[in-house]
Formats: structure tokens, C-alpha cells, sequence
């Protein structure tokens, strides 16, 4: 059964690298001005940020929980980085701490699940409204702009080969890293093996909840390093940038097929996934769609691709 899964997740790369180029010939040929290389450029970059993203929440999502917190961990972490590089700290030692918070509130989120067992949708989500809150306190509301020295590593997450926004380049490193460890290392083994039947993992041997208390540090710090790269990007942070981006990166990680309830999923699937959902945004604005109809294009995404999945999944455990 557990090779049926695995096949169907492997054919559903091609499936959704097929969408995309779909969806690519669709707007390049009804929304003037799309088929173009800033419009290809946009699409790189914010897919990427979001495919960073969308890798942290598949490995918690895979072990069996969830971080609606990203989003507001993107922002927080952002503003640390921000602060700490106008006050005189060198941009990668603001970097550093930037990442160190948000590897402090994954730890915090994986501490407070697991050992109070309160569930993790009800501790996030109270992360998501703390830290956005706290830096809309904090500044206002008003942005904040990056007032410090350049940098040559601000300038390699925010600049661009060619057309290719260099984040995307970061992009594929951390996929490669992340795919690899989730297909061929132990460890990996191990995040299925907390998301599927918990007790026979430990039984097996695995540390369950150091696990998931790894996946959620891991999430938290990738949200975190996806927004010191959107510093090189814009060079400011208003507080309400990246509303909804925690919703976007769970409809990617279950519009890739991987399981609610954890256990299995392809890692591809779910960042494939995230660029098409940017490549749609970016359609429909190109078309001249108001934005509130990207997230009705999400929400019927989302649907229609669960139903499926559902579909599938009982055809192949008949």
C-alpha cells in the first residue's frame, strides 16, 4: 500500500509541472504584458519566498502538525533583522539573530504542543496574532526602512542573475537539501514515521516528539530566513506585508498531495505547488482580476484538489 502512495505522489510532479505551463500559455495569451521576463522574474521571486516557506510547513505538516504562525514569524523576524542592522550590528550577524528568533519560536511552539498537548493549530494561531501584533505595536503601523551599510549578503538574496532573482538559487538549495533529507536520510524516516502510527514508532525506537519539536524549529527558521531575504528584496517592512501567507503555504503543501493527518507526501508536490499558486496571483493582476479573487481562486483550488486526493487515496487502500 505505502509503494501505491508513493508512486501516485512521484506522478504528481509531472502532473503539476504540466499545470503550471498551463496555466503559463493561459495568461500569456489573455493578459497583455504577462508573457515577459519581469512578469517571469515575479514570478520566480515570490514563488520562491514562498516555496521556502511551503518546504518547513510540508516536514511539520508530513510529522502530523501544523504552523499558522509563519506568516507573523516572517514579519517578526524581518523587523529583528531590520532594527539590529540600523542600530550597527553587520547585516549577517542581524541575519543570524533574525534567525535565531525564529528558531526560538518554533522551539517554543514544538515545546508547549508537546508537552502540555495542547494542539499545535491552537498555539500557532496564537502566534500568529502575537508577533504581527507586536511589531504593528512596536512601529505603529508605520514601515520600517533598512537605514544600514549595503551588503554583499543583502545584495546576494535580493539581487538577480540575469532575470533569475538570486533567492531562487537559494530556493533550490534548501529544496535539494530538504528533499534529500526527507527521501534518504534517517531522520527523514522518521518525520513519516511521527506523522503515520505514532506508537509504533516509538516502539521502533523513534524520539516522536523530538522530532516534531525539530519540524517546528525548522519551519519557524525557514519563515525566518525567507524574511531576511525579502530585506534584499524591498528594503523596508510595512507590518500587514505577507497577510495570508500562512494559508497559502498550507493550500501548497495539501494541494500537493501531502496528508493532513501526516505520514506521507512529496516535498516536490508541495513547492511545484507554491509556484503556481504565485504564477495564478500574478496572471490574474497582469488581467486586471481584483486580488480578492485570487483567494476564491485558492479556496476552489484547494477544494477540488483535496476531493481528489481523497479520491485517490481510497481507490489505492481498496
Amino acid at each position: 500500500m505505502k509503494e501505491k502512495i508513493v508512486h501516485v505522489l512521484k506522478r504528481g510532479e509531472i502532473v503539476f509541472a504540466l499545470l503550471f505551463l498551463v496555466f503559463y500559455v493561459i495568461f500569456s495569451n489573455i493578459a497583455t504584458g504577462f508573457f515577459s521576463l519581469s512578469m517571469f522574474h515575479i514570478i520566480l521571486l515570490t514563488g520562491a519566498e514562498l516555496g521556502i516557506i511551503a518546504i518547513g510547513m510540508s516536514l511539520l505538516i508530513i510529522s502530523g502538525e501544523i504552523d499558522l504562525s509563519v506568516a507573523s514569524v516572517f514579519v517578526f523576524s524581518t523587523f529583528i533583522a531590520l532594527t539590529a542592522a540600523n542600530r550597527g550590528l553587520p547585516f549577517p550577524l542581524a541575519a543570524l539573530l533574525a534567525l535565531a528568533c525564529g528558531c526560538s519560536i518554533g522551539f517554543l511552539n514544538g515545546f508547549i504542543t508537546l508537552r502540555f498537548k495542547v494542539p499545535s493549530f491552537i498555539v500557532t494561531l496564537g502566534g500568529l496574532l502575537l508577533w504581527r501584533a507586536l511589531v504593528a505595536g512596536i512601529t505603529y503601523g508605520e514601515p520600517t526602512f533598512y537605514k544600514a551599510e549595503p551588503s554583499l549578503l543583502l545584495n546576494s538574496l535580493g539581487g538577480k542573475v540575469g532575470f533569475v532573482p538570486a533567492l531562487f538559487f537559494w530556493f533550490l538549495g534548501l529544496a535539494v537539501i530538504f528533499t534529500t533529507t526527507l527521501t534518504r536520510t534517517r531522520f527523514g524516516n522518521w518525520v513519516f514515521a511521527a506523522g503515520g502510527d505514532k506508537e509504533t514508532a516509538r516502539a521502533l525506537g523513534v524520539r516522536v516528539d523530538r522530532v516534531k519539536l525539530a519540524c517546528f524549529m525548522i519551519t519557524s527558521t525557514l519563515a525566518a530566513f525567507a524574511g531576511v531575504a525579502y530585506i534584499g528584496g524591498s528594503s523596508y517592512l510595512d507590518p500587514i506585508v505577507a497577510t495570508g501567507v500562512e494559508l497559502e503555504a498550507i493550500a501548497s503543501v495539501v494541494m500537493g498531495g501531502i496528508l493532513f493527518s501526516g505520514g506521507a507526501g512529496n516535498l516536490a508536490n508541495a513547492i511545484i505547488c507554491a509556484f503556481i499558486l504565485k504564477e495564478v496571483q500574478v496572471g490574474m493582476g497582469v488581467y486586471g482580476i481584483p486580488v480578492v479573487y485570487y483567494k476564491v481562486a485558492i479556496g476552489t483550488l484547494l477544494i477540488l484538489t483535496v476531493i481528489g486526493n481523497r479520491q485517490i487515496m481510497r481507490r489505492i487502500t481498496k
